[in-house]
């Protein structure tokens, strides 16, 4: 009885309580904002010190400047980070030449990102592996932005520098081929924050 009589006291004595003077605290964002990509390109290049191997010589001399084979490059890849800010990330290219020589070129890449609404802009820094006909390596730089024509759809273009290790000739032992590319294609980026 005392028990029934000391909680009615309570309630009675406690401030009564309105539907709207209950809001609920905001839920803590869990993860880390950050952005998918994808893209398509279809590139060509210039190819320096590669004598006796590509048909299409623009200098002088089959020692000189050649044209490289045209390629189609894949590309996915994630950016960590708040989208209105600079995002670090990493990529996956996937290179295929188009003509000549069947070559396969894979190029984990390490990516800087900022997009600026309908604009971004990025650079990486790779080292590709080739994979066939012969397996060599190299060191690789890349430029690029992105105009979007909708949210995140855009059209891109990236210019990329290549230095390949590959087979020497009989003057030099290991031959070092450097490769100046421009690509354009199709890129996505889906954004998600948490």
């Amino acid at each position: 009885m005392k028990c029934r009589g000391l909680a009615v006291l309570v309630l009675l004595a406690a401030p009564a309580v309105r539907a709207d003077d209950f809001v609920p605290e905001p839920a803590p964002a869990h993860g880390l904002p950050f952005t998918v990509h994808a893209a398509a390109f279809v590139g060509d290049g210039l190819r320096f010190n590669d004598p006796y191997r590509l048909a299409t010589v623009l200098g002088a001399s089959a020692e000189e400047v050649s044209r490289t084979a045209s390629y189609v490059d894949l590309a996915a890849g994630v950016t960590l980070g708040d989208p209105r800010a600079f995002q670090n990330g990493f990529s996956l290219h996937l290179s295929i030449a188009a003509e000549g020589i069947q070559q396969t070129i894979l190029a984990p890449s390490y990516v800087l990102y900022r997009r600026f609404r309908d604009v971004a802009a990025y650079g990486r820094v790779a080292t590709p592996i080739v994979c066939t006909p012969d397996v060599t390596w190299g060191v690789e730089g890349a430029l690029g932005g992105i105009w979007f024509v909708r949210a995140g759809l855009g059209l891109t273009a990236e210019l990329v520098g290549d230095l390949f290790y590959g087979a020497g000739t009989r003057e030099v032992s290991a031959a070092a081929y450097p490769v100046l590319s421009a690509q354009i294609g199709i890129a996505l980026a889906y954004e998600v924050i948490p």
